[in-house]
């Protein structure tokens, strides 16, 4: 295996751990809390950073690009057309 691609996983791994802890720090939190919001663009960031990074790599092995503005203008605009699912909030009790 190519050092860079052992660096590629090893990062993945690292992200992969580190998202367990992120998520149990979020779910303590209030959807409103500044940190919650924060935590949520940290992640997403190493996400999206590590899957570019992932994607970048692939299209050097076979020659297949993918372009990840186009991408991220599609994701984007599910988001934008999905409706919310819990309009309180994730952390918001379900009403009895």
């Amino acid at each position: 295996m190519h050092a860079r691609d052992r660096r590629l996983l090893a990062g993945l791994a690292r992200v992969n751990t580190e998202i367990g802890n992120v998520v149990l720090e979020l779910v303590t939190l209030q959807a409103e809390d500044a940190a919650y919001a924060a935590g949520l663009r940290t992640l997403g960031g190493q996400l999206a950073r590590i899957g570019a990074e992932m994607i970048g790599r692939a299209s050097e092995l076979d020659g297949e690009s993918l372009d990840l503005a186009d991408l991220l203008a599609e994701l984007l605009a599910d988001l934008v057309a999905a409706p919310p699912d819990e309009p309180e909030g994730p952390n918001t009790p379900a009403p009895r």
